[in-house]
């Protein structure tokens, strides 16, 4: 059932223009069917900080959280990335890929005992994200988690008693026509658990002068409101900071926030 609804939404994301919101219309000539992103798991054998990003429904097609995984500046000296689909290859039972994903923490967490965990995850990834973390253990190290517009409607969110810090950033207002993929999905939107939640206004535009929308989420990672507050990777940097851990980046800096790939939805 997963897999007929994942190839029906990839038809739509491809075979739709792309309009964003008081940005220019992007046009795609035909349908084309593009291969799967894979998934980029989390090896053991990584060292140094395991940063995990988890893509929303259907984002194994549209990309949008690789373009945060490929942008997104280091957030410690040393750290090991991954790339999870929603369901972490079990289409059949999110419970099943929250399973999984939890059982490569845990093997990695054997190789480096003293590793932090960050979790980023978007959409349906953000649910996939906080079940995984209610799998782990507080006892075995840092863990952290980063929620971008999350939605589900069938998982009612709370605190995961592991988690060190909850950052969650929803969009409300929203002005683009393609955020009704996230409505239908069932938006959490303020999650009472997390320890900073950060509203953005549909109606509003980034940094780089884009309207806040469900599918930008590198800019609801990296937006500042334009100075009004720190942005979710300030605050991510500044917990990681604590107890000794370092970052290369200064929280401080303006942030930059790349120019969107056309092939998202």
């Amino acid at each position: 059932m997963f897999a007929k609804l994942q190839y029906l939404a990839s038809l739509l994301l491809i075979g739709c223009p792309l309009i964003w919101a008081g940005q220019p219309t992007l046009h795609v000539a035909a349908p084309q069917l593009r291969q799967p992103i894979p998934q980029q798991e989390l090896h053991a054998q990584g060292q140094g900080t395991a940063v995990i990003f988890i893509g929303g429904f259907g984002d194994e097609i549209s990309g949008i959280i690789p373009h945060m995984l490929r942008y997104l500046p280091p957030l410690s000296k040393r750290e090991c990335r991954a790339y999870y689909h929603w369901h972490a290859g079990c289409p059949q039972s999110v419970d099943d890929g929250a399973t999984t994903l939890a059982r490569h923490i845990e093997d990695y967490r054997r190789y480096n005992p003293a590793a932090d965990v960050v979790i980023i995850g978007h959409s349906m990834g953000a649910s996939m994200a906080l079940r995984t973390a209610h799998l782990l253990r507080r006892e075995d190290g840092r863990l952290f988690l980063i929620t971008l517009d999350p939605a589900d409607r069938s998982y009612t969110p709370q605190r995961p008693p592991a988690v060190i810090w909850w950052g969650n950033a929803y969009v409300v207002n929203s002005q683009s026509n393609h955020d009704y993929i996230a409505q239908l999905g069932g938006r959490w939107n303020k999650c009472q658990g997390a320890d900073n939640n950060i509203r953005f206004d549909g109606r509003d535009a980034d940094e780089a002068g884009l309207l806040y929308i469900h599918d930008n989420a590198f800019s609801l990672m990296m937006s500042r409101g334009l100075g009004r507050h720190p942005s979710l990777n300030d605050l991510l940097k500044q917990q990681l900071r604590k107890e000794g851990q370092d970052s290369p980046e200064d929280a401080k800096s303006t942030p930059k926030l790349p120019p969107r790939p056309i092939n998202t939805r």
